[in-house]
């Protein structure tokens, strides 16, 4: 249950209990029930009887009155037995009156009642002991001939048990609602770091790769050529500006990724890792909703053939809906491995990443090893 019944722990303390949000509310709500109570406290001053009697019974009432506004929070935490047994002897202490108010008695009820509704009791629990409380104000009345208005106390006491019960109902669905949209914004929160940590490692992982294979190019070309050296070190200058353009992208969410430029960056990058690259030329045999997830799975496919496969060429093949990243790189056992555990969504980011993207935008990845290299595959739904 999503109400207070079901916010506190059975362990909370008495003062935990009397002291929160809800508790307070009912609090406010009481007043309405105590003020109609104020025809029992003048009934009992005008009526027959001893100071001291008049005395007793206020102070008999009062308890009651003390018990009907502390009772609901104390037994919010407890099992739906324990706050229907609970209710039962309220309602069972409250005959002691009946030497003192007699058949007006029943017009105490009514708190009981408000009491059952707002201990959050099930609707069948809290229907059933509606009806024998009614039952037996009726029974009672009836005994006493209906004296003095006596017959409208079950009128009142079924109107305020089902106005409340209705109150109740409104209000727990109102939390409900209230935390389906909190478990929706946290699911929303988490999917969206997900995105995040995709696009990060899509993006800077390439990109680091490739300056990591031209920063080691241009360390080897310092003193054999310089002039080359100096072109790769301004290589890896533009390379780390458009990671950093990258990065603001993916972060901003308006991140999608041109093929036709990852084709000329995938060339550019394979041949900076000395393998021959055979790729398109463009990319204008794709169909264009699946152009950037071609890109991005194109971006992953080399950075993984650069990282490790040990390859000397690389293929690249595109159609209307396919894309294929293939090598000729005997790799190692353990990167072979990785990259399949890395499919199924047990190891690494990479692959995992791209499976997610292809599944969101209708499509399948495969990755598998080849007798002569790595073939890294994506399929657009057929249309």
């Amino acid at each position: 249950m999503t109400t207070t019944a079901g916010r506190l722990a059975p362990s909370a303390g008495i003062r935990e209990r009397l002291f929160n949000r809800g508790a307070y509310q009912w609090y406010l709500g009481t007043i309405f029930g105590l003020a109609y109570q104020s025809s029992e406290i003048i009934f009992t001053w005008t009526s027959n009887g001893s100071v001291g009697f008049k005395v007793v019974t206020t102070l008999i009432l009062t308890v009651f009155y003390v018990a009907y506004v502390a009772l609901p929070p104390l037994l919010w935490p407890q099992s739906v037995r324990a706050r229907m047994i609970a209710l039962g002897v309220y309602w069972a202490l409250t005959f002691v009156l009946l030497p003192f108010l007699g058949v007006f008695t029943i017009w105490v009820w009514p708190l009981v009642v408000a009491m059952i509704a707002f201990c959050w009791l099930p609707w069948l629990p809290a229907i059933l002991m509606t009806v024998v409380i009614v039952g037996v104000q009726v029974l009672i009345a009836g005994v006493n001939g209906f004296i003095e208005g006596t017959e409208f106390a079950p009128v009142v006491t079924v109107t305020v048990a089902l106005s409340l019960l209705w109150v109740t109902t409104q209000i727990t669905a109102s939390h409900r609602i209230r935390d389906a949209q909190a478990t929706i914004a946290t699911l929303a929160a988490a999917d969206e770091r997900a995105r995040l940590a995709r696009d990060l490692h899509d993006v800077l992982g390439h990109s680091l790769t490739v300056v990591a294979v031209k920063s080691e190019l241009a360390g080897r070309l310092v003193e054999r050529d310089p002039k080359k050296a100096i072109a790769e070190i301004a290589d890896i200058e533009n390379l780390a500006r458009e990671a950093l353009a990258d990065l603001r992208a993916a972060v901003t969410s308006y991140r999608e990724l041109n093929l036709d430029a990852e084709l000329s960056a995938a060339r550019t990058a394979l041949e900076a890792a000395g393998i021959e690259a055979h790729l398109p030329d463009d990319a204008n045999a794709v169909d264009s909703d699946l152009q950037p997830l071609f890109g991005w799975v194109l971006r992953e496919g080399v950075t993984n053939v650069i990282r490790h496969s040990n390859a000397k060429r690389c293929w690249v093949e595109l159609d209307a809906r396919q894309l294929r990243v293939r090598d000729d790189g005997a790799g190692s056992p353990k990167s072979s491995e990785t990259a399949i555990r890395e499919r199924s969504g047990k190891g690494g980011n990479g692959l995992r990443g791209l499976t997610e993207r292809a599944s969101e935008a209708g499509a399948t990845l495969s990755a598998a090893r080849a007798d002569d290299g790595f073939v890294l595959t994506v399929r657009g739904a057929a249309t």
